[in-house]
């Protein structure tokens, strides 16, 4: 069996390259090339590649953005010459889904959510939007579903692929997505050479069985035997006090926790939630999944478990990207360091070099041109002289002169003391002459 997918709308989705990787793993068995699924803006822009489909495949399946839903029901319609009719049960659900008052005239709105081909295979949820269906086109069937990420994934894998097997006794499994799954989980912890702790809580041991740890190599991922109590805490919180303890307690550099499915309502049937939390050594990111109406637990989980590895994974890449972004950036910081340097290393050689022919050229010293200099700043005079003391040469000059002076008075006095021990001698003569002349004999003691 040969099936061709079409998905319409793609601008619209991020996610868009998941899906098509969930859809080669499921579908693996019954698809020949990369160009058994391909993307479009609208179903118009895809006639050629239809019309090629027509003449060499089983089964076409078109999965078709939901804000053109209405429109690619009304086209493939006219294309393959089916009759639309309302439901009036879906149309009922998807207004009280919606709030929508079920009397008030809306074509589009009932198109995309209730009208059906005649005596088709409907795929729909238990909320009644967005019906999908299954046709027969003489020995082809053609399949229509609405393109949101969680509502195309529970269908294509709760309502689809047993319907595809019992029409055509085939043998497609949805289990193949959980070891594609796993296998790039794997695939990215190898990469890296790092491991995963996950949290012991009871979710699990659930996400244990969905990666078959048992199979694995061992020591990528490594359950934790504890996880605290909640308490008081709130759900997110919780996880994330889960992840990093986790990473503390297993010696990990990348953890996760998974939470238990918390009711939004009172009956087990209203919608459950399921955060999600991984972390690095930087932050914990968190992701919250909520159950789709008419999932059942075993289903939602496994979902979950799916998007915890996709979660991983997008994770470890961005890791990625920001040690790259991390070494660009310190590499160009380094580079412009290394150019500011050589330029003012630049611009100090040559200010050096024209002081050296500057001073050589007009013949002067660092001496002269400080002199220069200050008498240029201080034209009456360096006031710095005063606050910091007269020249140390000129208090040379100075003591010499003082020391000169002292001396020229003791050499005055010592030459008056001589000329006056001079005088005395000499009158002592005189009146020695005198008194000898007298005849009377003098004493002159001193």
């Amino acid at each position: 069996m040969k099936i061709r997918f079409f998905l319409l709308g793609t601008e619209n989705h991020v996610s868009v390259s998941r899906t098509e990787n969930e859809l080669k793993q499921i579908f693996a068995s019954c698809l020949s090339d990369d160009g058994d699924i391909q993307s479009f803006d609208t179903i118009r822009d895809a006639t050629t590649d239809i019309a090629k489909a027509v003449t060499d495949s089983h089964v076409l399946v078109f999965i078709s953005d939901t804000e053109q839903y209405a429109t690619t029901k009304k086209m493939l319609s006219k294309a393959f010459g089916f009759t639309l009719a309302c439901d009036s049960a879906l149309l009922g659900k998807a207004c009280e889904t919606l709030g929508k008052d079920t009397g008030e005239e809306d074509g589009d709105f009932s198109v995309a959510h209730a009208f059906v081909p005649r005596n088709a295979k409907t795929f729909v949820l238990p909320d009644g939007l967005y019906s999908g269906f299954s046709v027969a086109n003489g020995n082809q069937t053609i399949i229509l579903l609405p393109l949101e990420k969680a509502r195309t994934s529970v269908l294509v894998c709760s309502q689809v692929v047993p319907y595809l097997n019992a029409s055509y006794h085939v043998n497609i499994s949805a289990d193949a997505l959980k070891k594609y799954n796993g296998d790039r989980l794997y695939e990215a912890l190898s990469l890296r050479n790092v491991s995963l702790a996950v949290a012991g809580t009871n979710t699990a041991n659930f996400l244990k069985e969905y990666l078959s740890l048992e199979e694995r190599p061992e020591g990528k991922v490594v359950i934790s035997p504890l996880a605290e109590k909640r308490g008081n805490l709130q759900p997110v919180d919780y996880v994330v006090n889960l992840s990093i303890t986790a990473a503390e307690l297993m010696s990990c550099p990348y953890s996760v926790a998974i939470s238990n499915a918390f009711y939004t309502g009172d009956s087990p049937e209203s919608e459950k939630i399921v955060y999600l939390a991984v972390s690095n050594e930087r932050e914990t990111a968190v992701r919250e999944i909520r159950s789709l109406p008419g999932e059942d637990i075993s289903s939602f989980l496994g979902r979950c478990c799916g998007d915890l590895c996709v979660f991983v994974c997008d994770v470890l890449s961005d890791d990625d990207a920001f040690k790259t972004d991390i070494k660009t950036r310190e590499s160009a910081a380094v580079k412009r360091y290394k150019i500011a340097i050589a330029a003012a290393s630049a611009v100090l050689v040559a200010l050096l070099i024209f002081i050296a022919v500057y001073f050589t050229a007009n013949s002067y010293s660092i001496g002269t041109w400080y002199d220069n200099f200050m008498e240029w700043v201080f034209p009456a005079g360096n006031p710095l002289d005063d606050l910091f003391g007269r020249d140390p040469g000129a208090d040379e000059s100075t003591e010499g002169t003082t020391e000169q002076g002292i001396t020229s008075i003791f050499t005055t006095e010592a030459a008056a003391t001589e000329e006056a021990s001079t005088e005395e001698e000499a009158s002592s003569e005189v009146f020695t002459e005198e008194n000898t002349a007298s005849g009377n004999e003098q004493f002159v003691v001193g």
